[in-house]
C-alpha cells in the first residue's frame, strides 16, 4: 500500500506544476514571420557592400538609399530602416534573440533553407526534411500548432486565422483543410465586413504583384487587422513575403523600402492592439523569418542548401509575461523548431501533447 508520506510530495509537486502554468497574462498569441529577411539587415540595417554593387553611376554618398539608411552604426542604421520595431517594440516592450555578434544565435533545424520546409517547422515545431522538400502546394502530413490550440481552446474557426502573402500557405497552414481561416496569395477575403475591405480584395486582382504566387503585404495586413478588429481571433499568424521576393529579383532598394514598410504596418498593428481591450496587456506576439540567404554581394539574394549562412535566422518576443528587453548576449542557441510550443506555452498548453518530438518552449522566457 502507498503511504500518505508518498503520495504528499507528488500532489504538491503537481500542484506546484500547475500553478507555473497557470501564471501567464497572455490570452492571445500571434505570429509574425518576415519571408527570408536576414539577420544582415535586421541587426545591421543597410549592407553598403551590397549597396556599392548596385550603385552603377556616381558615388554611392549621392545615392538616395544612402542618405535613406545610412549612419556609422549597425545600431543606428537599423533603426532607420525599422524604427519601430526598434526604438519602440525591442526597447520597451520585447527582446530578440540572433545576433551573433553578441553570443546569441538562432538556427533552423531543417536543412533545406527555403520556405516550406521554414514555415512548417514553426507552425508544427519539428522538421521534416524526409517529406516536405519543396515548396509544392501539397497538403502539410502534421497537425500545426494553429489547429492545437483551435482544440484546446475550443475555437471557432474564424478565432484562428492565417493571414499570409504567399498562395502556398493554403497548404503548409493547416493538416486537415478548412480547419482554420486562411486567406493568402491574391484570393479574395470573402469574410470583409465593410465597403472599404471589400473594395481592397478586389483591388489587389486588379493592382497585381510583379509576382504569380505573392500579392503585397499591403493587403495581407490590412484584411488581417479587419479580420482583428471584425472576429477578434485568439490565435494568429501573419505573414509577410515580400522581403524575400524583392531579395530574389536582386532589387535591394525594394528590399529595403519592404523593411520600412512592414516596420510601418506592424505598427499599425501594435497600435491596435494597444486600443483594444480584448488585446492590451494580453496579447504577446512571435517574429521571426522561415530562413536566412547568403552574406555577400554574390550570394545575398539566396538561399538553400547550398547557402549555409541561411541557416541563421532570428527570433524576437514581445508578452506581457517576459521582462526581457532588447537583444539576447552570450546565450544558448535556440531553434525554430521551438516556436510552436512558445505560442503554446504562453497559453498555458505544453505543445508536446500534439507532438512529443517538437522543440521545447524557449526557456529564457519563462525562467524567473
Amino acid at each position: 500500500m502507498t503511504s500518505k508520506k508518498t503520495i504528499l510530495p507528488f500532489v504538491l509537486l503537481l500542484a506546484f506544476a500547475v500553478s507555473a502554468l497557470a501564471q501567464t497574462k497572455t490570452e492571445n498569441v500571434i505570429l509574425i514571420t518576415f519571408d527570408g529577411a536576414r539577420t544582415q539587415e535586421v541587426f545591421g540595417g543597410l549592407d553598403l557592400e551590397i549597396l556599392k554593387d548596385k550603385t552603377k553611376r556616381g558615388k554611392v554618398e549621392d545615392s538616395t538609399l544612402y542618405k535613406k539608411y545610412w549612419a556609422a552604426t549597425p545600431e543606428e542604421r537599423r533603426l532607420k530602416l525599422l524604427p519601430f520595431f526598434w526604438g519602440t517594440l525591442m526597447k520597451d516592450h520585447g527582446s530578440i534573440a540572433g545576433n551573433r555578434t553578441l553570443g546569441s544565435s538562432v538556427m533552423t533545424t531543417n536543412k533545406m533553407w527555403f520556405s516550406y520546409p521554414g514555415y512548417s517547422e514553426i507552425l508544427t515545431g519539428q522538421a521534416h526534411d524526409d517529406v516536405i522538400n519543396s515548396n509544392d502546394r501539397k497538403r502539410n502530413q502534421f497537425t500545426s500548432v494553429l489547429e492545437f490550440l483551435k482544440r484546446k481552446l475550443n475555437l471557432s474557426k474564424t478565432q484562428v486565422a492565417l493571414f499570409g502573402s504567399w498562395d502556398v500557405f493554403n497548404w503548409i497552414g493547416e493538416h486537415v483543410e478548412g480547419s482554420v481561416t486562411i486567406n493568402s496569395g491574391h484570393e479574395p477575403y470573402e469574410l470583409a465586413a465593410n465597403a472599404e475591405t471589400k473594395a481592397f480584395s478586389k483591388l489587389q486582382t486588379e493592382m497585381l504583384s510583379p509576382w504569380d504566387s505573392v500579392r503585397f503585404d499591403y493587403f495581407t495586413v490590412h484584411f488581417a487587422l479587419e479580420h482583428l478588429k471584425k472576429y477578434q481571433p485568439r490565435v494568429m499568424h501573419i505573414a509577410l513575403g515580400e522581403t524575400d521576393d524583392w531579395a530574389h529579383d536582386g532589387d535591394y532598394t525594394h528590399v529595403l523600402n519592404s523593411f520600412t514598410q512592414n516596420d510601418q504596418q506592424i505598427k499599425q498593428i501594435w497600435d491596435f492592439l494597444q486600443s483594444s481591450p480584448k488585446y492590451k496587456g494580453k496579447t504577446s506576439i512571435l517574429f521571426t523569418t522561415d530562413h536566412g540567404r547568403g552574406k555577400t554581394i554574390k550570394d545575398w539574394t539566396d538561399h538553400g542548401e547550398k547557402v549555409p549562412e541561411a541557416q541563421y535566422i532570428w527570433m524576437a518576443f514581445v508578452s506581457p509575461d517576459s521582462a526581457l528587453r532588447s537583444e539576447w548576449k552570450n546565450t544558448d542557441t535556440i531553434y525554430q523548431n521551438q516556436a510552436a510550443a512558445t505560442l503554446c506555452r504562453w497559453l498555458n498548453f505544453d505543445y508536446s501533447e500534439n507532438n512529443p518530438q517538437a522543440g521545447k518552449p524557449v526557456a529564457r522566457l519563462f525562467s524567473k
